[in-house]
This record gives C-alpha cells, sequence and structure tokens, in this order.
C-alpha cells in the first residue's frame, strides 16, 4: 500500500473518532426532565472508542485514492448518511465537496461514496446505541496524502 494511503488513513481515523465523539455527546438535554435513569444510561447514549474505530477502519479497509492527483491534498470531502438499525444506508448519502480542482473534487467524492457502500452494513455498531448512530457525518480530511 502507497505510503500515502496509510497517511490518509491515519489522518480519516482521527477526524472520523472525532466526528463519532461529538455525535454520541450530541443527545437532547432538557435539566427540568433529568431524571436518575437518564443519568444511568447517560453513558449507554455515546459510543465507546473500540466501537468508533471498528467502524472508521470497515470504511478505511475500502477506501481507494488515486494520489495521482495533484490537488488531491486541498479536497474535503463530507459524507452525511442515514443508517437502518441493520446498519444499511438509508437512501442517498448526502455528499459534500469543497477545494481542489473539478476532477479531485469527483475523484474523492466517488472514493469515499463508494468506501461507505462497500463498508455497509455497519454491523459493528451496537443496536442498542441506534439513536447514538442512526445519523454519521464523516469529515474526509486529505491534506495527508500530499506529504
Amino acid at each position: 500500500m502507497p505510503r500515502n494511503s496509510i497517511h490518509f488513513a491515519k489522518s480519516f481515523g482521527i477526524y472520523a473518532v472525532l466526528i463519532g465523539l461529538i455525535l454520541g455527546l450530541a443527545f437532547p438535554f432538557d435539566a427540568n426532565a433529568e431524571t436518575a435513569d437518564r443519568r444511568n444510561s447517560a453513558n449507554a447514549l455515546i459510543l465507546s472508542k473500540a466501537e468508533i474505530t471498528a467502524a472508521v477502519h470497515s470504511i478505511e479497509r475500502q477506501f481507494i485514492v488515486d494520489s495521482r492527483l495533484k490537488d488531491i491534498g486541498s479536497v474535503r470531502l463530507t459524507i452525511h448518511i442515514k443508517l437502518a438499525r441493520d446498519g444499511q444506508i438509508v437512501g442517498n448519502p448526502d455528499v459534500q465537496v469543497t477545494g481542489g480542482s473539478e476532477r479531485a473534487q469527483k475523484s474523492l467524492s466517488d472514493a469515499g461514496l463508494r468506501a461507505v457502500r462497500r463498508a455497509a452494513p455497519f454491523t459493528v455498531l451496537p443496536k442498542d446505541k441506534y439513536d447514538v448512530w442512526k445519523e454519521i457525518v464523516f469529515n474526509f480530511d486529505t491534506s495527508a496524502l500530499t506529504q
């Protein structure tokens, strides 16, 4: 595997873990409705590092990038997916691409979509925490590809 792909995978993994943590902490909070039951179940509303890492690795293994594109390191890719309880992708992922040339944007957009679709179903995510991972946003940072 080319060295650039390894750097990209590491960079992607770090960002995906951070996004997963943010999503894991983003649950509705109403101070007036706080109950003992909710306090006890708060930890159930956060994905563990191992759960996040497993999901990220399932995508990393499928992500193949054409590193010959000169401006690929300036492209930023965001893929927002909705998941069913069985881990399958629901509908079409929402893709946003910025930076770089049109060719680099198209290449990375296609590679990201292929990787996410190949990694599905996301059976590594715990079914009892479905409310945490029913919608996931993956941010791809390609700057490591040019180092």
